[in-house]
């Protein structure tokens, strides 16, 4: 029974911690969900109100990885272990690294403001889950190399072999582990990590006192193109009634402008949906006597445009989630200001690159597993180089189909199915018991 009391502790307190940090956080992302709604009427709302369910699946995922752990065998178990241990240390060592690097630099920004502590908590905490998701597969690599060297150096692998298991079998807890981080990318990606890059820029010019824009120089048009906008600023809290920066708008009847509306800042209300514009110039070009009027008092408006639908056209695609670009490609897939293409490349791309864990993965197992006693530093050159290969072409091909080379969903995926081959040709080396380093080494020597 305490054996058994032993094995079911961690799932119940996981499990625990799962609900208990959902009854918290999903209530609060919902309502961040229904204020994103309001200020984007045509937004694709289910891609939205996935967030939430996202949210709560990756908050019990640790409970399923444990329910996991416990239904494996010993073998499986211990290699896991083998493995987790490695992997904390790689990930610990890794994100300390970068943090410490990070907070080098911006740390000066950050005292110059009185909230220096609140600004650092709130940046670092958003920061997460880009960080997480960026440092997962070089972390994987390194630990599995790591491990799987271990295990080979003490004739592990070997014993295991003997014992009628394949390579294969080997690694296939060291590949559901991979899997579950795929997992764990893929929510990531679909908003939290695009969004951390998004406020970056947001908090640092905070820190620095500077008014912070989520965008510049935007161009707009109505549904109806009976009105087109020029804004100079977004502020980044417009959606909590910061006022829009150079305002320039445009009335048009049969293509034809018919007056033009100039402000130093004009704000949305988000409960009566009224535009007020301050002091105004207004501009009567409806005849051939221009005339010019300047207002000392606001002026307002009862136009159906939202502040979040007029930023849409010039948010940048990088730091969009699967729901914004799904809803900008929805809405905005033929709008003559914006190019689709890198939004659509960036759409697929949030989907492919979690896959680079899994693909991380498969590339490490067979580079780490060694049968000779020539030692796993072959391998490691070959993985280092793969590694740098898989930077350069998730670098590469997303450029090329942003610059229509590539149709978007090849560039996105490129280089997962590129990888991918590799992959399955080290296994093959691997479990047919050929060399690898020696092979690689060869292909590059005269």
């Amino acid at each position: 029974m305490p054996k058994l009391l032993r094995r079911a502790l961690p799932p119940i307190l996981l499990l625990l911690f799962g609900a208990a940090a959902s009854y918290y956080l999903c209530p609060i992302e919902q309502a961040a969900v229904n204020q994103q709604v309001i200020g984007y009427p045509n937004s694709v709302i289910p891609a939205y109100e996935l967030r939430p369910w996202l949210l709560a699946a990756m908050l019990f995922m640790p409970f399923l990885t444990s329910i996991y752990y416990n239904c494996c065998g010993l073998l499986d178990r211990y290699t896991l272990r083998i493995f987790l241990n490695s992997f904390g240390i790689c990930f610990g060592a890794l994100f300390i690294l970068i943090m410490l690097e990070d907070v080098q630099d911006n740390l000066p920004d950050f005292m110059e403001n009185d909230e220096a502590l609140r600004l650092m908590g709130e940046y670092y905490l958003i920061k997460l889950p880009a960080l997480i998701s960026f440092i997962l597969p070089y972390t994987l690599m390194l630990g599995l190399l790591w491990a799987l060297g271990k295990m080979s150096k003490a004739q592990e692998i070997v014993s295991m072999v003997q014992t009628g298991r394949s390579v294969t079998r080997i690694v296939t807890p060291l590949i559901s582990f991979g899997f579950i981080c795929t997992l764990l990318c893929l929510i990531f990606n679909y908003h939290w990590a695009p969004y951390a890059d998004s406020q970056e820029s947001r908090l640092l010019e905070e820190a620095k006192g500077i008014a912070a824009s989520e965008a510049r120089h935007v161009a707009f048009q109505n549904d109806d193109d009976t009105r087109h906008w020029y804004v100079g600023a977004f502020p980044a809290d417009d959606q909590h009634g910061k006022p829009l920066k150079s305002v320039n708008v445009a009335e048009l009847k049969d293509g034809e402008i018919q007056s033009r509306i100039i402000s130093d800042s004009a704000v949305w209300d988000q409960e009566t949906a009224i535009w007020t514009f301050e002091a105004p110039l207004v501009f009567d070009l409806s005849s051939k006597d221009i005339t010019a009027t300047k207002y000392d008092d606001n002026l307002t408006f009862d136009w159906v445009e939202t502040p979040f639908q007029i930023i849409n056209p010039g948010l940048k695609p990088h730091f969009l989630g699967i729901p914004e670009l799904t809803s900008w490609l929805s809405n905005h897939r033929d709008h003559p200001l914006s190019d689709k293409r890198s939004y659509l490349t960036h759409w697929h791309y949030r989907l492919a690159q979690p896959f680079i864990c899994m693909i991380t993965i498969l590339l490490a197992a067979p580079l780490g597993v060694v049968f000779s006693r020539r030692g796993v530093g072959g391998g490691i050159a070959v993985a280092i180089f793969l590694c740098a290969g898989m930077i350069f072409c998730s670098t590469v091909f997303p450029t090329l189909g942003e610059s229509g080379y590539l149709s978007p969903i090849a560039a996105a995926w490129a280089t997962n199915v590129l990888f991918t081959v590799v992959a399955m040709i080290l296994f093959k080396r691997r479990t047919s018991g050929q060399p690898i380093y020696q092979t690689v080494k060869n292909f590059f020597t005269p």
